[in-house]
This record gives C-alpha cells, sequence and structure tokens, in this order.
C-alpha cells in the first residue's frame, strides 16, 4: 500500500462533484443496497482503502478491518482525516467495494461493465463535505490507506462508537500525517486560496518589514483572517487530532501547508495584530464591504478565536517521558472548561472529546488507579446522564463547586436522532458555553457576547469567596441524588404470541443539594450593560457623584474602581496601583448624560495606552451584566447590616428579591432565585448565576456570622 504523494482539500458544498457523479450514484442504486456494517472486536479497526481515480470520477472503496497491535505498521501505513461534519444531510454517496481488489468504474461507456461494478458495490451515504475531501486526497494512481472517524466507526452501534471513540487519540498518534481539511472557496470568492499563498510570505521572515507598512497587502491580511474563522477551527475533536499528530498538513481546495507553516503564520499575525487591526477595520469599514462590519470591535480581536487557542494550546497538552511515551499536562475539568467554545455535532461529546488525552488517562487509553476514573463513553445515556456523572466527578475530585458557575455544556439537540436516547431539559446546575463571554463555535465569529467568568479556570481560582484552604476554607458540601430507572410492566396483546418488552423508564432527579450562606437580597438592578456603556445610574452606585461642570477629578472611590474591574487584572492577579489614576482620568469623558462610553474612547487615539488598557478590563468584567445592590442579612444586627452596602455585578436576567449567597466551595458569590412554593419558605432555588460583590470576594462573609443554610438547586 503506497503513501499519497500529495494532498489537497475540497470545499464544504461539494455541489460540483455530486452533479458530476449522480448518474453513477443512480445507476449503482438500482442494483445494490446501502453497505452494512459488520461488527468489529474491541481489539479492530477499519481503514478506509480509497481506490485511485481522477477528480470528476466516482469514489470507489473498500474497508479493511485491522488488528489495533497492526495499526500504523510498514504492513498498514494510514492517514487520519481532520475535518468539519457539517450540519448538512448526508446527500453525497460513495461506493463501499467488499471486494478490496475490484477496479473502480472508469466510464460508462460500457453499459454491462458498470453494471457488473456495481453489483459488486453497496452504496454508503456521507456529508458533502466528507465527499469534497476525499475527492480532493484521493490519488490517481495508488489506493490510499485513510482513517475517517464517519466511515470508519459505525455510527448506529452504539457499543462500537463508545470502544473505538476511546481509541481515536492512538488511531491519530499511529498515523504517519493527519490530513486536516478546512474546505475550498467557491467560485468568484478566492478568499482562502488567497490566504494560503500569503501564508509563504509571512514565514518568510526577511518580508515582515514590507507586509506590516504596505497598504497593498491589506487584502491580504484580510484574507489570513477570514481563513482563521473557517469552521473547521470550531470543533471540538480536532484539539486531540492535531495534538497527537505525528505529522500534519492543512489543505484548503487544492492548496496544502504543512501545519508548522500555518501554526507559524498565525503566531506571527497574532504578534503583530494590534498593527494590522487598524488595516482590517479600515477595510472591512469600505462601504462596499460595510455589510460585514458589526456593530462593535470586539469582532476583531484574534485571542478568542479556535485557530488562535489550537496553536497557544496544542503544543503544551503533551509532554515526553524518559521512555519516549506521552503524557498529557492538563486535567480533564480543564480540558472541557478551557476549551468549551469547540462544537460538536452530538453534544454528548461534550466531554468524550477529551477524556482520552486528559491528564487522568495518564498513558494513552489507559486510566491511572490512583485517580478517580472519568465517566466513560456511554451513548446509551442521555445528556443530563453524562453532564450529571461529570459535574460529580469533577467535585468529588477537586472539592471545588466552581463547576456549576461555568458555562461549559452545549445544549441539548432540538430534535431526537436515531442514536438519542432521549432528549431531556437541563437544571440550571448546568451553564451553557452559548452564555459565555464569547460563545461557542462560530458564534465566537460575531464578538463578544458576556463578560468574562469571574470563578476562571480549574486550579487557577481569582478569588476566595468560601475561604483560604486552611482552617476557615469551607469545602463542597453537595449530595447529588441517585438516577432512578424503573421498568414498566410488559403489555399483553391477543394477537402476539410473546408480551411486548419492557422498556425501561428513566425518572431524573435534578436537584442538586449544597449547603452555604446567605449574604443578602437584591433590593435594586440596572438592566444589563450596553455594549462597552457603563451608566450614570451605576457609577452613582458605586460612590461617584457626576457633576457636569466640575473642571477636576477629586479623587475616586475605591469601591468604584475596583469593583468596575472585579478587583484583579486580566490574569486573575491583584491590581496595579495605576487603576485607580486610569478611573480618575475616564471619568472626565463622561458623556452629557453621566455614562462612560468605553468604545468610544478606545476608538480614540490621544488617550493613554494605559487607560485603554483599564476600559478593557472595564469592559470584559461589565458586558452584558446587571449592577445590583442587596440589603445585607446577617447576625450582627440591621445597623451594622446598613453600613455593610451590598453592591457588585449579577448575571444580566438578575431579579428583585433573588437572593446573595455563597455556597461552600464556590470561589464566587452566587444569585439564588427561590422557586414559587405554597409555604412561606422556599425550598428550591435556581442557580442564575456567578457574582462580584465588593468586600465578599475572600471569605470575609463568614465574619459577619451569617446562617448556614441548605439549598435544593434545580
Amino acid at each position: 500500500m503506497n503513501k499519497p504523494e500529495g494532498f489537497l482539500k475540497t470545499t464544504s458544498n461539494g455541489q460540483d462533484g455530486l452533479s458530476k457523479t449522480s448518474k453513477w450514484a443512480g445507476l449503482a442504486g438500482h442494483v445494490s443496497k446501502l453497505y452494512s456494517y459488520t461488527r468489529i472486536s474491541k481489539y479492530q479497526v477499519r481503514l478506509l482503502l480509497i481506490k485511485p481515480g481522477s477528480f470528476d470520477e466516482q469514489i470507489n472503496a473498500s474497508l479493511l478491518v485491522v488488528h489495533d497491535d497492526q495499526l500504523g505498521t510498514d504492513d498498514f501505513p494510514y492517514t487520519a482525516l481532520s475535518y468539519n461534519w457539517g450540519g448538512n444531510d448526508d446527500d453525497a454517496t460513495i461506493m463501499i467495494q467488499d471486494d478490496p481488489q475490484s477496479k473502480p468504474v472508469k466510464t460508462m461507456d460500457n453499459i454491462f461493465d458498470v453494471v457488473k461494478a456495481a453489483a459488486q458495490q453497496k452504496m454508503l451515504k456521507v456529508k458533502p463535505n466528507l465527499y469534497e475531501a476525499l475527492r480532493h486526497l484521493r490519488s490517481e494512481k495508488d489506493v490510499i490507506a485513510m482513517w475517517v472517524d464517519a466511515l470508519c466507526i459505525n455510527q448506529f452501534d452504539k457499543d462500537e462508537k463508545e470502544e473505538q471513540v476511546l481509541k481515536m487519540a492512538d488511531i491519530y498518534q499511529r498515523a504517519y500525517n493527519v490530513n486536516v481539511w478546512l474546505g475550498h472557496d467557491s467560485p468568484g470568492h478566492a478568499v482562502s486560496d488567497r490566504a494560503m499563498e500569503f501564508i509563504g510570505k509571512v514565514i518568510d521572515l526577511e518580508n515582515h518589514a514590507m507586509l506590516l507598512t504596505d497598504h497593498k497587502y491589506i487584502e491580504d491580511w484580510a484574507s489570513l483572517f477570514e481563513l482563521l474563522k473557517c469552521s473547521w477551527f470550531s470543533r471540538r475533536w480536532v484539539i486531540q487530532e492535531l495534538a497527537l499528530a505525528q505529522a500534519a498538513t492543512v489543505h484548503c481546495g487544492k492548496h496544502v501547508r504543512l501545519w508548522d507553516e500555518f501554526r507559524t503564520a498565525i503566531s506571527i499575525f497574532d504578534e503583530h495584530f494590534q498593527l494590522v487591526k487598524p488595516w482590517l477595520l479600515s477595510y472591512y469599514g469600505s462601504p462596499q464591504r460595510k455589510q460585514s462590519l458589526w456593530d462593535d470591535d470586539s469582532v476583531f480581536e484574534i485571542d478568542h478565536l479556535g485557530a488562535k487557542q489550537l496553536v497557544d494550546m496544542t503544543p503544551t497538552l503533551f509532554r515526553k517521558r524518559s521512555d519516549g511515551s506521552l503524557e498529557s499536562t492538563k486535567g480533564l475539568e480543564s480540558l472541557v472548561c478551557c476549551l468549551s467554545g469547540f462544537d460538536t455535532s452530538d453534544p454528548r461529546d461534550t466531554i468524550n472529546a477529551f477524556i482520552s488525552i486528559s491528564r487522568e488517562a495518564n498513558r494513552l487509553g489507559s486510566f491511572n488507579r490512583s485517580t478517580p476514573k472519568p465517566p466513560a463513553p456511554d451513548y446509551g445515556k442521555d445528556l443530563f446522564e453524562i453532564y450529571r456523572d461529570f459535574v460529580k466527578w469533577v467535585v468529588e475530585t477537586s472539592g471545588s463547586l466552581d463547576i456549576i458557575c461555568r458555562h461549559w455544556a452545549l445544549k441539548e439537540r432540538t430534535t431526537p436522532t436515531p442514536t438519542t436516547p432521549r432528549l431531556v431539559q437541563l437544571p440550571s446546575w448546568i451553564k451553557f458555553v452559548e452564555d459565555s463571554a464569547w460563545g461557542k463555535g462560530e458564534d465566537r465569529l460575531r464578538g463578544r457576547k458576556a463578560g468574562d467568568s469571574f470563578v476562571g479556570l480549574p486550579e487557577n481560582n481569582n478569588y476566595n469567596a468560601s475561604g483560604r484552604r486552611g482552617l476557615s476554607y469551607k469545602g463542597a458540601n453537595v449530595e447529588f441524588p441517585e438516577i432512578r430507572i424503573l421498568r414498566n410492566k410488559p403489555r399483553k396483546r391477543a394477537y402476539m404470541r410473546k408480551p411486548a418488552s419492557a422498556t425501561p423508564l428513566v425518572v431524573h432527579d435534578m436537584s442538586l443539594l449544597v449547603r452555604g450562606v446567605i449574604i443578602g437580597t437584591v433590593s435594586f438592578r440596572t438592566d444589563p450593560f450596553p455594549d462597552g456603556v457603563i451608566t450614570k445610574t451605576c457609577l452613582e452606585g458605586l460612590g461617584w457623584s457626576f457633576d457636569r461642570h466640575a473642571t477636576e477629578i477629586a479623587g475616586s472611590p475605591d469601591q468604584l474602581w475596583q469593583t468596575l474591574v472585579a478587583d484583579r487584572d486580566p490574569q486573575g492577579k491583584s491590581t496595579p496601583a495605576w487603576y485607580k489614576r486610569a478611573c480618575e482620568y475616564c471619568l472626565t469623558y463622561q458623556t452629557n448624560n453621566g455614562h462612560i462610553n468605553i468604545g468610544n474612547i478606545l476608538r480614540q487615539k490621544n488617550h493613554p495606552d494605559i487607560v485603554h488598557t483599564y476600559l478593557r478590563r472595564v469592559r470584559a468584567v461589565t458586558w452584558n451584566r446587571s449592577f445590583i445592590r442587596g440589603i445585607s442579612l446577617c447576625d450582627n444586627g440591621p445597623e451594622q447590616c446598613h453600613k455593610s452596602q451590598i453592591v457588585g455585578f449579577g448575571p444580566p436576567d438578575t431579579k428583585l428579591e433573588d437572593i446573595i449567597a455563597i455556597l461552600y466551595g464556590c470561589s464566587v458569590p452566587v444569585i439564588l432565585r427561590p422557586m414559587p412554593t405554597i409555604s412561606d419558605k422556599p425550598t428550591e432555588f435556581q442557580l442564575v448565576g456567578e457574582a462580584y460583590i465588593y468586600g465578599k470576594m475572600d471569605g470575609e462573609a463568614f465574619d459577619d456570622h451569617c446562617k448556614e443554610t441548605d439549598f435544593k438547586l434545580v
């Protein structure tokens, strides 16, 4: 079996190829059936053998079963495909031949040969993007062995899928090359082609001065910026596929680049992005492209893009041991939360996509006995069962409850599929990626959606609302009710010889029992801040007195400038001393209505750089959050409670009379909503979300002798 001499890419819709091969598929459909998988053992893997053929010919292939030990040896070399499935229907067709030696049909001139060949073939439906990838990567002379998840795994066999998913890390590591398929340009819109050619200039360091000063390269930089928005970079599975690759090539249409070249170009682009950004704003703001410009300039950022995250993260996911084996450096919780913006077609893969490359897996595919195993992939479970098991594992292994504040989970499907056991609603203590700072998948291309998370990332707490580790620390006190499976009695029917089988009914108690203290109730809230605008009401609520005629600033209260940045810098560290001075500077640029319009100030080039830095932090904290004021509840007496006024920022859907609480094991305060009940005392609560409360972020609430309370979150 020969390795392919070159690698090419395809487009995302594949209509040209489909139209040229429709006669083949139609004829084959008359004499053949859909391909039916034969079950393989858990020690075997299928490889797709793609027969030689020209670009426009029908794709003919066979599936070869290989034992795990043979995979990637000299006898069975192969490439692995990394691509975006896409949301389209499986309306493209390839032909699978049971006889590996059969030759692809070359022409329709001889109808007898066509029918004879078709009789040995069976159809396999694939998505258009995969079809295009196979067309472009096929060789005209040699058979190519390739591993493709959609074809080499029987997606309708739950048990096989679970077995193969756990082996995917090993499969990608054994492949001699990973082919990254980005797609191809539509006719007349050669953005990707231009970008792939421009990469060669970017990685040539002698060109940098010219590329960063000559305006004729504006469109080239814009095309590279567009290429980084390709849907492949939003896919969750690509992280392990790329991180484990021995070698990788990036294919876009008929252009190909080594992954190292591609990665270097992105790194250089990122390094000089602030120099290029004004060009991009000018380019997209031109009249002919005005429709592409969004309302705020956060869309012209690079740090949150999947391409940038891949470049930064993949080289650090593994390190080599002395024996040459790979060791993961990231825990499963960190992978799920740090890379939450990557999407997947099946939300159950929110966690499955990272299990094999997690630190808990230790050596690839084998879990460390000293560490509790994460939940194994189980496609027989519904989404709540999978998410619940993951949260339970995180709390038990970390002792932290911060996971319920992080936006890490993908939403349930809107319609069932043949492989979905059942659709479920999810409780309030499972927060969705869609509501995170940048959203998920291609949503991230549209700019910022919300403020940065207060709890931060695992193993790197920004705050200590439950107290610092030690005697004063209040660890997580959590109870997870068990899932009950009821079996219905089979119903007998007169016309049936045997009774119908009993269908198990899964009954979920979606509550989470936690313990903590109530520190107050919400007595006032503003509407969520408009994008990049800090309202006069918020400024005054934090102690500022607006005077339109003032000629100088007397000084800003600590409560004001610290709360606006949540008393942390962008890295979660203590605020630098100059933040106070930067805040006072900004207060001189209030609008006539007393607001601070961050976007307007940032667009003006005459302000000091440290002012821009401060305002970018303010925007990251306040975006789409509400300013809240609360009535303090503690055992120190009403007078002392009144003196310690509660102010801060809460979720956009915070309501009056919501409860401000600190849950044991949670590093930040939370907003809880009492659920309606017949009795005066609520027994169930919705978790609205995390909050920043001035003066209550470092265990101070426990000095107020607040009453300990049990909460049932639903």
